[in-house]
Order: C-alpha cells, then sequence, then structure tokens
C-alpha cells in the first residue's frame, strides 16, 4: 500500500473527478460541491493507492486551534473491499507522522466529524476521548466541541452536551467509515440514533501523546 501526503490544491481536476467517484462507490454521489470546499478548509490530502488503483483518501488538517496544536479529519472515503481498513489507518498513522514533525514534544488534539463505527474504532490509541460511554464530559472537553465545531463550520447545528451535529439537508462531508470495522460497543453506543443519510454527525477527539506520536502512534513495525 503506498501512502502519500500532499498540499490539497495539488489535486487536478482529474483526481478531483475520480475522488468524487470513489465517494458515489460508497453510496455518497455529487459531492462535487464538498471536495472543492475541503481543498480550500483542509491544507492536506492522504492518498492510498495500491497497484494503480486509488483505495481511499482523507483530506486533513496540521494547525493550532487555540494555540493547541490538532490533527483533524476532513471528507474522506475508503473503497470498499478487505484494503479498507489498511488504507484509512495507514492515512491517519501519516497525519500522526507529519504531527511528530510538526509539533515536537507537544500532545495533539486529534478530531473529526464521524457517523460509522469503524471511524470511532480509529480513535483506538489515543487518550481521554470524547464522548465515551459513561463518561460525563467537562466544561473544557464540551468548550472544545464548539471551538470543533466552528472550525468543521457546523455550529449552527451543533449540541455541545450530546457532541451531536444536526442533518444539514445533505451529507455531512466527515470521513465516512461504512466501508470499515470496528469501533465495538463503545462505538455503537456513542453513535446510536446517528443517520450519516440525513447529515447527522458526532464530533469525536482524543490526545495523542507527545511519546506516542515520537514511538509511531498507528504506524505497525
Amino acid at each position: 500500500m503506498q501512502i502519500e501526503s500532499r498540499d490539497s490544491v495539488s489535486l487536478k481536476p482529474a483526481e478531483l473527478d475520480e475522488l468524487g467517484q470513489l465517494l458515489a462507490s460508497v453510496g455518497l454521489p455529487g459531492m462535487d460541491a464538498e471536495l472543492e470546499a475541503c481543498v480550500e478548509q483542509f491544507p492536506l490530502v492522504v492518498l492510498a493507492d495500491l497497484d494503480g488503483t486509488r483505495q481511499a483518501f482523507m483530506f486533513g488538517s496540521l494547525e493550532r486551534v487555540g494555540g493547541t496544536p490538532c490533527i483533524l479529519w476532513g471528507l474522506g472515503a475508503a473503497r470498499r473491499g478487505r484494503h479498507a481498513g489498511p488504507a484509512t489507518r495507514g492515512m491517519v498513522a501519516e497525519l500522526y507522522r507529519r504531527a511528530a514533525i510538526s509539533f515536537p514534544d507537544e500532545d495533539v488534539l486529534v478530531a473529526g466529524r464521524i457517523a460509522h463505527p469503524g471511524a470511532y474504532g480509529l480513535l483506538s490509541g489515543l487518550v481521554d476521548v470524547v464522548p465515551r460511554p459513561g463518561y460525563s464530559p467537562t466544561g473544557e472537553e464540551r468548550a472544545w466541541g464548539r471551538r470543533l465545531a466552528r472550525r468543521f463550520r457546523c455550529e449552527d447545528r451543533y449540541d455541545d452536551r450530546a457532541f451531536r451535529v444536526t442533518g444539514g439537508g445533505g451529507p455531512e462531508a466527515l470521513l465516512d467509515a461504512s466501508t470499515l470495522k470496528g469501533g465495538g460497543k463503545a462505538a455503537a453506543s456513542v453513535l446510536q440514533g446517528v443517520d450519516p443519510a440525513r447529515g447527522e454527525a458526532v464530533i469525536a477527539f482524543g490526545w495523542a501523546t507527545a511519546e506516542a506520536l515520537l514511538n509511531g502512534l498507528g504506524h505497525r513495525p
């Protein structure tokens, strides 16, 4: 599997068309406007290829939100099949790799809009994940949810106590993980009642410690 990260503005029209076709293959047709918006909102795109075929993509950002270093997941999806999991985990690991370089010796907040158990499973390896079953978030954690909702431009539809984004009349530009397995009972609890077809999502986040990033978080030896 070849994983490459690059500036999103370097995507050519033919590549954007290819990404749109990949989205359509997982049930998200007509996302051209969302793809163009992500090029503006997320400076990075991570691409996963195998034998010349694009397996997955994800827009992302390494930035500081209120002074805190963050990895933000944008719109993304993986082609159906046995390579969906490795491709998506590889893309997440690539952003961890870049964060270790960009934010040395700092803990990093990792956040995204999710609606599938497989996406929640990608938060494994992080600490203090929010939301999580049986946990009452602190005021600061709810404040983080609001900050992230503003960054993702969905604050008008965001419930800071449930960490949920209500439907906006169309698909949310989230990390689609409908082709991934994982998440378990925790994911089922957190995402209960969330309907991605209606544009609903959960803003979830956790912390990648400086030590974990230094030790290659997400990369298998």
